[in-house]
């Protein structure tokens, strides 16, 4: 079965995360927020399994590659929804909402590379649609069922997460391209190549040694990466306009909490 962009099964992969989160909401909305973070523990796994398939996958047909370090946005991205998940960690749902979440429906939209498979029944096409399809359904479930509130001090922690995945990616993207010959472009930093902001790329890469950076597009894309994370941030701030006390806490200051009230 090959795929085509803009085809029906095209569309229906587009949708399809709506259709998910929506199947996964209105039965569950009314349920015990233990109930929706046991769900939500399985997104969590389920979106963890697939990527390590993936790179199973790979590893065992060509070896070793750079798409096998989970440093691309959305692989790194399923990692993240299951340490939301699974620990109701903030900053971890801080990345998968305000960046991870965006970066994999847009990977669903401009799905171009599955034309590249001869079938998409094979392994690493389904754990392409599948892996960006949890992203997705994964952030918005933690934010909408209200398992983890991202407060701000959250975020720019996430922020800072981000930051210290972007220095090693810059220095790897460099050394496999520029050293080893290989394909690499983890952050779409490398060069804007699969990437929604091609005119960003201006003037030409730096040289330091073997080390070679585009200063003025890595720049340009930080800049904008954090502006647009920043808005969705103040997106999920809408949810609690009602209930602006309501706060969440991960798994192990809970159980800190509980064990401090089991004392007194």
């Amino acid at each position: 079965m090959k795929f085509e962009m803009w085809s029906v099964w095209h569309y229906l992969l587009i949708i399809a995360p709506a259709v998910i989160i929506a199947a996964l909401y209105f039965p569950l909305r009314k349920k015990s927020y233990k109930t929706k973070y046991i769900v939500g523990v399985v997104i969590g796994i389920i979106s963890l399994g697939i990527l390590l398939l993936r790179n199973i996958d790979i590893y065992v047909r060509t070896g070793f590659t750079p798409d096998i370090i989970p440093l691309q946005v959305c692989h790194f991205g399923n990692i993240m929804v299951f340490v939301a998940l699974v620990f109701r960690s903030k900053t971890a749902a801080s990345v998968a909402w305000c960046l991870n979440l965006i970066a994999a429906f847009g990977s669903l939209i401009f799905a171009d590379a599955l034309e590249g498979y001869a079938t998409i029944l094979a392994i690493r096409p389904q754990t392409y649609i599948w892996g960006h399809i949890l992203i997705v359904v994964g952030a918005l479930y933690a934010v909408i069922m209200k398992i983890v509130r991202i407060d701000l001090k959250s975020f720019f922690i996430g922020v800072a997460v981000l930051f210290a995945l972007l220095i090693p990616s810059i220095i790897l993207n460099s050394y496999f391209n520029d050293v080893c010959g290989m394909d690499c472009n983890y952050f779409y930093i490398y060069n804007s190549e699969g990437a929604p902001f091609g005119f960003l790329y201006i003037g030409e890469r730096a040289q330091y040694g073997w080390f070679t950076i585009n200063w003025i597009y890595t720049i340009l894309v930080v800049v904008i990466a954090f502006a647009v994370m920043f808005g969705i941030y103040n997106i999920q701030k809408l949810l609690y306009l009602k209930d602006k006390d309501y706060k969440t806490c991960n798994i192990f200051t809970a159980l800190k909490k509980r064990k401090t009230a089991d004392k007194q």
